[in-house]
């Protein structure tokens, strides 16, 4: 599929649908922290059809852009772990181009390139009916890219099968892929691996519920790296690397290596680095890695807790949560008392 084949026949209506709430929608983010990205935001964005079904922000496009043009040194590869449709990749090439040192510069990209979940994104839209779930959109992405296409080296398939040589140091890490903890430990073994002081990684799914390996991984060796912070408006999060990871950092790991105050502490300190409205999101991912792993016993006394702590005026929070939050953990300390033999 190109470009031209999902789009002939939209009418000069259907280009515009949904302009309006993106305007909106631009005023308020500039307002609450777009200010200084407000240079590198994609223009684009606000006549682009494919701009609705898009799962990046257009923030995090901006946020890409601004740290190509100005951050990238030109000492390492550049890696993008699930570019989807590609807005990322063309706004970290606009970057490159606007930066000396990165105008000869190449990107890497990992993906299946095949839609999974594109026809309900797109119901009720004018793109419904033109694309479909199991096809490849490949070639919808190169042609995105334009003329910048011959700079990018698109990895097609399961992330899982794909390796990176050591001896191929990486400046710039991209990271939308760790949706499982089987691919997290492959990326970290691979990828991860080749990072060098000076390297900068941006966890896309910081405040996402479904990746609480990050959050884990990343207060533990949190020495190691300087937190860039939050991109505005969205929930990525970048890191650079100031000191060389240990071994250890990249060997495979489970739940079961981190002890219960290490958990805890480790997604207090994630919720820190994003903004209030974010925060349960990463709360969510704590509640999450103990459905995940089966033990929902402690995660459901998790999820009422937050539910509990939390400022929703409902009476359900306000006054039945919290007692039943204080029931649960009463019978959860008589359970943990040693029961006489």
């Amino acid at each position: 599929m190109t470009r031209s084949e999902w789009s002939e026949g939209l009418t000069l209506s259907d280009r515009a649908y949904g302009v309006r709430h993106r305007v909106r929608r631009f005023r308020w983010e500039l307002a609450t922290g777009g200010r200084p990205l407000v240079r590198w935001f994609p223009r684009s964005w606000f006549t682009d059809p494919l701009a609705m079904v898009d799962i990046c922000s257009p923030w995090e496009v901006a946020w890409t852009t601004r740290h190509m043009a100005t951050s990238h040194r030109g000492v390492g590869a550049i890696v993008e772990l699930g570019p989807w449709l590609g807005d990322i990749t063309i706004g970290m090439l606009r970057g490159l181009d606007r930066n000396p040192a990165g105008r000869t510069a190449t990107i890497d990209t990992y993906d299946l390139f095949i839609f999974e979940d594109i026809e309900q994104r797109v119901a009720g839209m004018p793109l419904e009916g033109r694309m479909h779930d199991g096809e490849s959109f490949l070639n919808l992405y190169l042609d995105r890219l334009g003329s910048d296409a011959s700079r990018v080296t698109p990895h097609v398939g399961d992330v899982l099968e794909q390796s990176w040589p050591d001896e191929r140091r990486i400046e710039f890490l991209f990271n939308d892929v760790a949706k499982t903890w089987e691919i997290w430990n492959h990326l970290k073994s691979t990828f991860y691996r080749s990072l060098d002081p000076g390297a900068t990684v941006v966890e896309q799914d910081w405040a996402h519920a479904c990746t609480p390996w990050l959050h884990l991984w990343h207060h533990r060796h949190r020495d190691h790296f300087e937190v860039l912070g939050q991109v505005p408006n969205a929930g990525s999060v970048a890191f650079r690397l100031v000191s060389p990871l240990p071994p250890t950092a990249f060997a495979p790991d489970q739940l079961d290596d981190y002890d219960t105050p290490e958990v805890a502490a480790a997604f207090d300190w994630a919720a820190t680095l994003v903004d209030p409205s974010r925060k349960p999101n990463v709360r969510a991912a704590y509640v999450q890695l103990y459905t995940l792993h089966g033990d929902l016993d402690r995660a459901s006394r998790l999820c009422v807790g937050e539910l509990a702590a939390s400022r929703i005026d409902s009476e359900l929070v306000t006054i039945a949560l919290p007692v039943l939050a204080e029931r649960l953990a009463t019978a959860s300390d008589r359970t943990d008392e040693p029961q006489p033999s």
